[in-house]
């Protein structure tokens, strides 16, 4: 990203790690074997950058001292060096509501999240369930969004899925499993985003608009995101359509597979629309 923008590039070769930012980030459009990215794209880029504590542009840490590389804005004074963060895991509260954890009960301002061994609060969680957030946008900017969640589920701990530097997935794995409570899958709608939800334990349903929403979006144009479909699905369609008929994730699977397209948890940010629980028919 930080070559990128020091070069303004408006579009680059769609190499792996190009692939990634539409992926996993929802950056650029991808047509042909070339991604584009626009002002809004670079802008985005730049902001998750300082927003992980990286410089915007490329800097030479290979000269640089330790007490440099921190004053110049990269965030791993070793450069390299070792896994960041081991054990660590990002969470937060739904909007409104207080953070429980260790017997402490925090209220964060917006745009805020703890970073926790999860080793010193699995076993002394209060919430009623785990909400796992695929983005980090989404779940830096979770108090944008509404939530109509299900009594049994009304007040999740959330937690970042994680990247390379930040909640990473292995700790996030560690944590859910040892905390021992139900998960809510909050990611994109998309093939991958529900392979995604359905290689967590004890899943019990993906947060998304209500139907009525959701489909509208998926029948707009503007919103409808046809390209993650085709492109995710030859990797884990597979996979999906494999799974049991009572799964929590079957009514998305099937309205995916009728409308053919995707739809980016990012768009909720903008959308206005409540967001509840599928796990079985939420038509309404």
């Amino acid at each position: 990203m930080q070559r990128l923008l020091e070069k303004e590039a408006s579009s680059t070769p769609l190499s792996v790690t190009a692939r990634r930012l539409q992926e996993d980030l929802g950056i650029g459009r991808i047509q042909g074997k070339t991604l584009y990215l626009s002002d809004r794209n670079r802008l985005e880029m730049r902001e998750l950058l300082l927003a992980r504590g990286y410089s915007a542009t490329p800097l030479p840490i290979k000269d640089m001292s330790r007490s440099d590389r921190l004053a110049m804005a990269t965030p791993n004074e070793k450069a390299g060096g070792g896994a960041l963060k081991t054990g660590r895991v990002s969470m937060k509260s739904l909007p409104d509501k207080t953070l429980n954890l260790a017997g402490r009960t925090l209220s964060l301002p917006d745009g805020c999240h703890v970073d926790s061994d999860w080793r010193s609060v699995a076993n002394s969680i209060r919430h009623d369930s785990i909400m796992l957030v695929e983005n980090y946008e989404v779940f830096d900017q979770l108090h944008q969004l509404a939530f109509d969640l299900p009594d049994y589920c009304k007040n999740p701990l959330v937690i970042y899925r994680g990247d390379k530097t930040e909640s990473r997935l292995n700790n996030v794995k560690a944590f859910i499993d040892a905390s021992g409570l139900p998960v809510l899958a909050f990611v994109d709608i998309d093939p991958k985003g529900l392979h995604i939800a359905l290689g967590f334990p004890r899943l019990i349903g993906v947060v998304a608009p209500a139907y009525v929403d959701l489909k509208a979006t998926m029948d707009s144009p503007a919103s409808a995101r046809p390209d993650l479909y085709r492109l995710q699905l030859p990797g884990v369609g597979d996979y999906l359509r494999s799974m049991a008929d009572n799964s929590p994730i079957s009514d998305l699977w099937e309205l995916l597979q009728q409308h053919r397209t995707g739809v980016v948890q990012e768009r909720w940010l903008v959308a206005g629309f409540k967001l509840v629980l599928w796990n079985a028919s939420p038509r309404s």
